[in-house]
Formats: structure tokens, C-alpha cells, sequence
């Protein structure tokens, strides 16, 4: 849902909350309270959909609020059957073309994120459970096989593997998603360095959840902006 832009977020929250249901504003204000804001995903030419679909049901069960899409030769296609509506709940940011993924991450190192490829075949370098957290940390994902390219590779600041025991070498996107990120959430979590939503950022991710609940969401803005 695309928010209008000069519009207050606070005043238009305050305004459209009024039609949702107690229960649906208590389930609002829980979960955004233990959303996380220091950590986000960057998946890289990721093009199956089952793989989409679940990345993004587990970027909202474990709290993250972003994920940056790189759409180099493959579209991002998650199947509603699969992501069961949690596409409703984060904000998917998509870069597209041969610059996208050099744009994407000079935004995030501009936000002070340190940038973190994964691969399989990195026995020297971090872990889930040993990655430094005292910076908010953007994780770099790969294409299915072929893993992260030669330039995710070199514009990433540190690098992790999820170590593995048995004749495996690799594990499915989704999977590396799901244990990577219920690993660091946990630790972050644990050592209170869990950064929240504040101020119009707040504001913003509640209007967008109470469209989305709401049909016609189109009515509500227009009736907010003449009233």
C-alpha cells in the first residue's frame, strides 16, 4: 500500500483507527513493538516462488519489517498460497537492472548497516551465532544454486556460513533465511539491542497494516485528506 506523500502519519493513524476492532489495534501495537528494525534481508535474483513465499513468512514471524528485492534477471514472484498474506505485514523494497544491487546497499552502508553475504563455502568466516550485532546488519541471499554473485560478494563488509554436519554442501534459500534469522534475532533480542519503529517510521508501518485490513483503502485516505 502506497501512502500518500506529505501526509501525517500520526493524524491519519489517529483518524483511521477508529474504524478497526479493539482486538485488531491490541494485535497491531503487540507485534509492532517486537518488530526489529536494526536487522534486514537482501535476496539477490531469488526467482522461486515457493522460496519467496517463505522467506517473507519468516521475515514477519521473526520480526523484521524489510526486505530489499534485487531483481537483476529474475522476478520476484511469491505465491499467496504459500506467504498466506504476510506480504501485507512487511515492506518489500525491489531494485531492479544491472545497478540494483550497488543501489541497495549504498542505501543500507548509508544507514550504517553492515553488509553480510552468506555462502556455504565460507568455513572462516562468521556464524549465526558468532556475527557481531552492535551494528543493524543487512544479510545478502542468493540465488537458488548458483549462491551470491561476484559483486554481492565484494560489496559486502562481512561475510557468514551456517556450519553443517552431514553430506549436504548447501541448504535450500529459504531454510539458510530461517535459521540465520532466528539465530540473530534471538541473540539481539537477548542482549537488548533490538531497535523498534519510532516516530512517522511508527506511525507509517501501523496506517499501512490498517489498509491492508480495511477494504477499499482508497475511501479512507481521500475521506482523511478532505475532511
Amino acid at each position: 500500500m502506497n501512502l500518500p506523500v506529505n501526509i501525517n502519519y500520526k493524524e491519519f493513524f489517529d483518524f483511521i483507527k477508529q474504524f478497526l476492532t479493539d482486538n485488531r489495534l491490541e494485535r497491531f501495537y503487540n507485534v509492532i513493538n517486537d518488530r526489529i528494525t536494526n536487522v534486514q534481508i537482501i535476496l539477490e535474483d531469488i526467482y522461486q516462488g515457493h522460496n519467496a513465499s517463505a522467506i517473507i513468512r519468516t521475515c514477519d514471524a521473526m520480526g523484521l519489517q524489510y526486505i530489499n528485492v534485487i531483481e537483476k534477471r529474475n522476478k520476484f514472484k511469491p505465491n499467496k498460497d504459500i506467504s498466506l498474506g504476510s506480504d501485507k505485514w512487511v515492506d518489500i523494497m525491489t531494485y531492479s537492472g544491472e545497478k540494483g544491487l550497488n543501489d541497495c546497499i549504498k542505501v543500507l552502508k548509508q544507514r550504517d548497516f553492515t553488509i553480510v553475504a552468506t555462502s556455504s563455502h565460507l568455513p572462516e568466516a562468521y556464524t549465526p551465532e558468532t556475527l557481531p550485532i552492535d551494528k543493524p546488519i543487512a544479510l545478502i541471499f542468493g540465488v537458488e544454486k548458483e549462491g551470491l554473485s561476484d559483486e554481492a560478494m565484494s560489496l559486502a563488509n562481512e561475510y557468514m556460513y551456517i556450519p553443517m554436519y552431514g553430506f549436504a554442501e548447501s541448504l535450500n534459500v529459504s531454510v539458510s533465511v530461517g535459521i540465520s534469522l532466528f539465530s540473530i534475532t534471538h541473540r539481539i533480542r537477548k542482549a537488548d539491542k533490538m531497535l523498534k519503529p519510532c516516530g512517522d517510521e511508527y506511525y507509517k508501518i501501523l496506517c499501512k497494516w490498517a489498509l491492508a485490513t480495511l477494504s477499499n483503502s482508497e475511501f479512507y485516505i481521500k475521506t482523511f485528506i478532505n475532511k
